[in-house]
């Protein structure tokens, strides 16, 4: 997630509705290169990945969360007993290295979302503009090939840092996602997206939604740090400002003493529909969930709400493309954000409320698609 100094600066200097983690993250002190290794395959190499380092409260390391349910394909709601945890795992774990782009770890990760994609039906396209490659996945959908839903997480990442919550996490739930998605026979077509220099300032989602000519999407998700969760209570942030607008929400949080369990949705207007069917989704597995729908002036305020539009879903509401982000509030929950406080490394995610996002969202994607 591209990071605004000003308006994080703000926000961590009192404008909570919720106290701050009670619990600091100063005692960890892990390496990137220490701790335990796991050799993962991509493509025909393999690549050797570790992690490291203790999980600071308040985020819960749960490990690999069991699959439960069966898997089947003629609903949205049976799509999400097909999601394997333990695939986004490897992913994260291989990807959770320093991957600035340009840099050997970036065309590694790039080239695991060409074979993931390809793996799971989709036509990939690597798109190739002015400063960095976007991989672009597409399966044509059966009887309305022209209407498109889309969904998307960035794979570059800051120097220096593994990045596992950010956007590791995205990524790789993308790609489980779209290896779910490949297994139905969805109406409209589905793209899946791994965009380069998100932290550079959304070059490459912008690449792509500038480019759009013809039919605009039916709407696009983007995935951007969705391995985070805590059950200590104040251990969620809320910005004062945030609060004042979402009045139920803050309400709902506090009832939550807090906690920072829940999935986060941030929507405009014409996408709120499809952020409020996967609140329900994911509501039906019991996880919490809160939606931010913006008004077609705030979602491009940087003064009131920029803290809400610093990731690529930006860049299709710059086209009045409909568009929701699903993450798990990043800073506001994570004092590993961007290194800032320890490493983010994925043995400080959590696997059964990434599960949860992704199983909510691969129903939410089926629906809007037409199943």
């Amino acid at each position: 997630m591209r990071a605004s100094r000003r308006v994080l600066g703000v926000v961590w200097l009192g404008l909570c509705a919720c106290p701050t983690p009670a619990a600091s993250d100063e005692a960890a002190t892990a390496s990137e290169s220490g701790g335990s290794s796991s050799t993962s395959s991509t493509g025909g190499s393999t690549s050797t990945t570790s992690t490291s380092g203790q999980s600071p409260e308040p985020v819960t390391t749960t490990g690999a969360a069991p699959d439960g349910g069966g898997c089947g394909h003629d609903t949205p709601e049976a799509l999400m007993g097909c999601v394997e945890t333990r695939r986004w795992s490897e992913d994260v774990a291989l990807i959770a290295h320093s991957r600035p782009p340009g840099s050997p770890h970036w065309q590694m990760v790039q080239d695991r979302c060409a074979a993931a994609l390809e793996q799971a039906g989709f036509t990939v396209q690597r798109q190739a503009y002015a400063s960095g490659v976007n991989v672009v996945g597409t399966l044509p959908g059966t009887t309305s090939p022209d209407e498109v839903v889309l969904l998307a997480a960035h794979y570059d990442h800051i120097g220096g840092c593994p990045g596992a919550d950010d956007n590791a996490s995205g990524v790789a739930g993308a790609l489980e996602v779209a290896r779910v998605l490949g297994q139905a026979a969805l109406p409209r077509t589905v793209v899946v997206a791994c965009w380069d220099e998100e932290e550079l300032g959304l070059r490459g989602s912008r690449a792509f939604a500038q480019g759009l000519t013809g039919p605009m999407p039916v709407v696009a998700f983007n995935f951007d740090m969705i391995g985070v969760a805590s059950e200590a209570d104040d251990s969620q942030v809320f910005p004062g400002p945030l609060a004042e607008r979402f009045p139920e929400l803050q309400a709902e949080l506090v009832a939550n003493r807090g906690r920072a369990n829940f999935i986060a949705v941030v929507a405009d207007g014409p996408a709120e529909a499809f952020a409020r069917e996967l609140e329900g989704l994911a509501e039906s597995l019991g996880r919490l969930t809160g939606v931010m729908a913006l008004t077609a002036a705030e979602k491009l305020d940087e003064d009131d709400f920029g803290v809400l539009t610093l990731s690529d879903h930006r860049s299709f509401w710059e086209r009045d493309i409909p568009a929701l982000h699903v993450f798990d509030t990043g800073v506001f929950r994570y004092p590993g954000y961007h290194c800032t406080s320890g490493l983010d490394t994925p043995d400080r995610l959590d696997a059964v409320f990434a599960a949860d996002v992704m199983k909510a969202t691969a129903a939410a994607m089926a629906s809007a698609a037409g199943l």
